[in-house]
């Protein structure tokens, strides 16, 4: 019977159309409940008897039983971890509370992601088209395309360690290293083009905000890192008439975020950018920010009428942004016209609004922007499986686990979960800046390589990661900045040594530096933007699916009721 319910699962993880939002919501609701908590291991030895037949995991070998620090390295949020390892096998996973951002949430693709190395999709050969092949003559082949011509490189998770030997091979061959950005990083982007500063050094300093005016970005259901939203506004405003932080939900329909929000103003889909005009008129009107703001050429009737909302309700909506401040405008995507709010309310570089949590942060090269002529592109492990590149040219691609039909002509089998030694940078939208250090954990079982490795075997003068890292390393230490965030929290200064510093960082600590407040910075918006095209309230939703889904997140979903059962058949 276990058998059977098991594969069950197996093929309902495949016909899942589990999207980036139905992850996250789990992880967002479980913020206050399960995962919040500091030892869910119950949890894990419970569906441990449900999942015991499953034929494609194997049976670790008895022997003591060591929880270990460390991250989730399935995308860019960086969750912390406590990892159950028994004989060097993962068993289990589990959130960490001491992490200063994440402090103990996650999303049930991380919460089951030590059953992802043993999935049946598992890419465990390279492949040339149809046909098997070598890593030698997946090496001979690149190298070959490399001295032909121009080769781009696009990565899914920038700053990291290997991102810097992807974007430094890019360099040194005539190529272009380019990022596909998550939704989150892709809403900074209008102030990057208004102030010059790359759109990755930006976060929300939601912390010390005391209004959040959100045009249809789901920040209740998993938006950002998870829990991170959840938890300040159980902590700050939810159930309350006059909360602390007031959370101004505006969407199109009753979502998860607008049903727990402090208001829900209700507008026609994709009018956000219509309302963003009017409310910014709204404001002027009544002299609620300064009158050498650029002004809106659409007309409050306008927006009123594009909206579906009254004009005197615009107006009102304006009075209730101001009332309590710092007000922060947060969108779901890159409306220019939406972002342009903040410049109107001052929260660009202020307490509680948009502000810089690291310098020399170079700006990116959206990979969705025209690449010309290229002979060869080389695709990460780290960017979403549903990323084409729209180019004719070979296109070699990384990754741990075959997601069905791909345009790539090379796949190579990278590292699985907590397989490579990786660092972690500071996660989109935070508004402090935070890094970490993910040791390979677990041993592959199979020849694998990351794209770092795969460039550095083929350029000897690239620096590895191992060689970033420690510089990296040393470098932080040498600041005498910010907190390390272990079993304790200490002060980086009150850290004995660079070897002392370096050793806390392996064992899971995360060091976090403090938001930058100083100061309101330069913002060139001299004209009220052009509205943009409607964005569909699905957009965030569908950004990416996972490739693959472990069996215990199934179970996970069944158990609360956000997925339904696999059909079984009569």
């Amino acid at each position: 019977m276990w058998k059977s319910v098991a594969w069950d699962a197996i093929n309902e993880g495949k016909a899942m159309k589990v999207t980036r939002r139905d992850l996250l919501v789990w992880g967002a609701g479980a913020a206050a409940g399960l995962l919040a908590t500091p030892v869910p291991w119950k949890v894990l030895d419970d569906v441990s008897i449900w999942s015991q037949n499953w034929p494609w995991i194997p049976q670790p070998t008895r022997g003591p039983v060591e929880v270990k620090q460390s991250f989730c390295t399935l995308c860019p949020k960086a969750c912390g971890l406590r990892v159950r390892m028994a004989n060097g096998w993962a068993v289990g996973v589990a959130g960490s509370s001491t992490h200063p951002i994440s402090r103990g949430a996650l999303c049930p693709l991380a919460f089951a992601a030590h059953q992802l190395n043993w999935h049946p999709q598992r890419l465990r050969n390279v492949r040339h088209g149809s046909s098997l092949s070598t890593w030698a003559e997946a090496q001979s082949a690149f190298a070959k395309a490399s001295k032909e011509g121009p080769v781009v490189v696009i990565d899914g998770y920038s700053g990291r360690a290997a991102s810097s030997v992807l974007e430094t091979f890019a360099g040194k061959q005539g190529g272009s290293y380019r990022v596909v950005a998550t939704p989150e990083l892709r809403a900074f982007t209008p102030y990057e083009q208004w102030t010059g500063i790359p759109a990755a050094s930006l976060g929300y300093d939601f912390e010390n905000a005391r209004t959040i005016v959100s045009f249809g970005a789901p920040l209740l259901d998993g938006w950002g890192t998870p829990g991170r939203l959840t938890r300040l506004w159980a902590e700050s405003g939810a159930g309350l008439s006059d909360p602390q932080l007031r959370l101004i939900q505006i969407d199109s329909s009753l979502s998860r975020t607008a049903a727990r929000a402090w208001q829900w103003i209700e507008i026609r889909e994709g009018s956000e950018s219509a309302l963003a005009s009017g409310l910014a008129g709204a404001l002027l009107e009544q002299n609620l920010v300064p009158a050498h703001s650029p002004v809106p050429s659409m007309t409050l009737a306008e927006s009123s009428a594009q909206a579906g909302l009254s004009v005197e309700r615009i107006r009102e909506l304006a009075r209730l942004v101001v009332a309590k401040t710092p007000a922060l405008v947060v969108a779901r995507d890159d409306d220019p016209a939406i972002a342009a709010l903040n410049v109107l309310l001052g929260s660009l570089g202020n307490r509680g609004g948009i502000v810089p949590h690291s310098e020399g942060v170079k700006p990116y090269v959206a990979a969705e922007s025209a690449i010309g002529n290229a002979r060869a592109v080389l695709i990460d492990a780290s960017v979403p499986w549903e990323f084409v590149p729209q180019v004719e040219a070979e296109i070699f691609r990384f990754a741990a686990w075959d997601g069905g039909a791909t345009k790539a002509d090379w796949l190579l089998p990278a590292p699985g979960f907590l397989e490579d030694l990786t660092d972690l940078p500071t996660a989109p939208g935070c508004s402090a800046q935070t890094y970490g250090v993910a040791p390979a954990l677990v041993k592959a079982t199979i020849e694998v390589q990351s794209a770092a490795q795969f460039l550095c075997s083929l350029d000897a003068s690239l620096p590895t990661t191992a060689k970033i890292i420690d510089s990296r390393c040393e470098d932080l230490f040498r600041r005498r900045e910010g907190n390390l965030y272990g079993q304790q929290i200490a002060a980086i200064d009150k850290v004995s040594s660079v070897q002392s510093f370096k050793e806390q960082l392996w064992k899971g600590a995360v060091w976090a530096g403090e938001a930058s407040l100083s100061k309101a910075f330069a913002c060139h918006l001299k004209e009220w933007p052009a509205q943009t095209r409607p964005v569909s309230a699905e957009t965030w939703a569908t950004q990416w699916k996972p490739v693959v889904m472990p069996p215990l997140a199934s179970k996970l979903y069944q158990e609360s009721g956000l997925r339904e059962p696999p059909r079984r058949n009569a």
